[in-house]
């Protein structure tokens, strides 16, 4: 094949915020390492690509005009000499490529034609993993967002009995409460969200669901008083975080008292702020924070699903095509909690 085939591709590009286009972008020269990815399909992160479409990001993340988006799987068509891992036609999670020719890869997921290697690629969490013949393309795509929940459960020290708040069910909070049960299937999973429409999503997932209004009293029913010993925040509402210390249990005073433990996992788009010191001394809590994923993490969803043990036939998936994408994203604005997943179908443009 001839390095030039794969000079240029078609892409999702936000030219400024709430304006986007589907044209013509320039990739990066071919090296003696590059794989060369054709995007089947991609999917609207609900937190990076929402907050790019708003004008949100901080500025040094990002300028524009750029391609957004990391949750694309696709089949390899080019391999160069010293790409070894892949052969031609193998399905791959493609995710992140940093750079392109001639515009800002803000995550650089969303092109049909991407570039993968030392130069495009080089951080540890943007390899390619081989998808199982078993596992669809649509549920790869999904599988990115579930590798992101189970790096910050990795944080907690989960015990059997315990009682594990989700803040949020989007995709990483349905997510977290489905790794939650696989690794301990003996915790108690508690979901708090505040979109009727995600509730509905949670109840396939969670021991309990709870709206914020009532959370609180529910909570501490539930418990017998003592509330949750683990939380994960996954709403991304800056407005959360600084009330988490209600649905947390208090102790830590002792050495074989373990405190409570918060674990942020929200994409947030503001200045977190946190409630008066006196609501929180009580707690003697842990607060973690993680973003993006970790090593093996995809290998590990991937293994997941094609067990059967991640199951994504509960999330309600929206099916566009690729040449609709300025369309999908003013829907996805418009309707917000009430989209749970956007996915672009990039065979039928």
């Amino acid at each position: 094949m001839a390095n030039n085939k794969y000079r240029k591709s078609m892409a999702i590009v936000i030219e400024r915020p709430r304006q986007v286009s589907f044209r013509e972008i320039e990739l990066t020269e071919l090296r003696p390492d590059s794989y060369v990815a054709q995007t089947t399909m991609s999917g609207i992160s609900s937190g990076t690509d929402m907050k790019t479409w708003l004008g949100l990001q901080p500025a040094e993340s990002l300028y524009y005009p750029c391609v957004p988006g990391y949750e694309n799987v696709g089949r390899i068509v080019h391999a160069g000499p010293e790409a070894k891992c892949f052969a031609v036609g193998d399905r791959v999670m493609i995710n992140e490529c940093r750079y392109f020719g001639n515009l800002c890869a803000a995550w650089g997921g969303s092109s049909e034609y991407v570039v993968k290697d030392s130069y495009t690629a080089p951080s540890p969490f943007d390899y390619m993993v081989k998808i199982p013949d078993n596992v669809s393309d649509r549920d790869a795509v999904l599988a990115y967002l579930p590798c992101v929940a189970l790096k910050g459960i990795k944080r907690l020290n989960l015990k059997d009995g315990e009682t594990v708040a989700v803040i949020g069910a989007g995709m990483v909070g349905i997510s977290a409460l489905q790794i939650l049960k696989i690794i301990k299937p003996g915790l108690k999973t508690v979901c708090i969200e505040r979109c009727e429409f995600r509730r509905g999503i949670a109840r396939k997932y969670a021991d309990h669901v709870l709206s914020p209004e009532n959370a609180e009293k529910e909570l501490a029913a539930i418990t017998g008083g003592k509330k949750a010993d683990k939380l994960i925040e996954c709403s991304g509402n800056t407005e959360m975080v600084g009330h988490l210390h209600r649905y947390i249990k208090d102790g830590g005073w002792s050495r074989d008292d373990e405190p409570a433990h918060i674990h942020l996992q929200g994409d947030y788009p503001g200045r977190i702020v946190m409630d008066a010191y006196n609501h929180w001394f009580t707690k003697n809590c842990t607060i973690t924070m993680t973003c993006a994923l970790g090593p093996d993490c995809k290998e590990q969803i991937l293994q997941w699903m094609s067990e059967g043990k991640f199951d994504t036939s509960g999330f309600p998936v929206e099916v566009w095509p690729v040449r609709k994408c300025a369309e999908a994203y003013e829907y996805k604005e418009k309707q917000g909690d009430n989209v749970f997943k956007v996915i672009f179908d990039w065979e039928k443009k």
